[in-house]
């Protein structure tokens, strides 16, 4: 069992997403932002859902859409006013999460020591706030540092259909069952 809650974002391949459901993560997402390198149809994010069991579908979207088979949505801060019927987490800069949240989930990127230090901090008097760092352009070398937070990890490119390497990803799941 993983030590901590991990979201899996960008998902764009039935390789990825089996990976991960073999991890054991809590979400996976999948982007139907249309100007985003990471775009999939619903068609495509039906079809692999279809294949995995048991982490939470999210899709990440400009719009609402309420999708049979999704258990939420991944937004930016500009809905954050508009009622859902779903779990729904957002993505917002670290200079907003130091300024206060109200009880949520969100979604932050990390890069260095000096935003986990601030995110400590913020984590230790957020009441109700699940923040979870996105840690997609952070070392492998210092995981160690990382607080106690729920963690966002990214999909990636197969080599080719039903090939690719985890090496870098595997270092993350020994770290995360240690």
């Amino acid at each position: 069992m993983l030590n901590k809650k991990v979201l899996v974002q960008n998902i764009t391949n039935l390789t990825d997403a089996r990976y991960f459901a073999a991890w054991g993560v809590d979400y996976m997402s999948f982007n139907m932002t249309q100007d985003s390198e990471y775009f999939l149809p619903w068609e495509k994010i039906a079809e692999i859902i279809e294949w995995v069991e048991g982490p939470k579908s999210l899709i990440e979207t400009n719009a609402l859409e309420f999708l049979e088979g999704i258990d939420g949505h991944i937004l930016s801060s500009m809905y954050s006013s508009l009622p859902l019927n779903k779990e729904a987490f957002f993505r917002i800069p670290l200079t907003e999460v130091l300024k206060g949240l109200p009880a949520g989930k969100y979604i932050t990127p990390v890069s260095d020591t000096e935003d986990l230090q601030k995110i400590s901090e913020v984590t230790n008097h957020a009441g109700g706030c699940e923040i979870y760092l996105d840690i997609s352009n952070y070392s492998t070398d210092k995981l160690d540092e990382l607080p106690d937070n729920g963690i966002v990890l990214q999909g990636g490119e197969e080599e080719k259909v039903g090939v690719k390497s985890f090496d870098d990803l595997d270092l993350i799941y020994d770290w995360l069952m240690d």
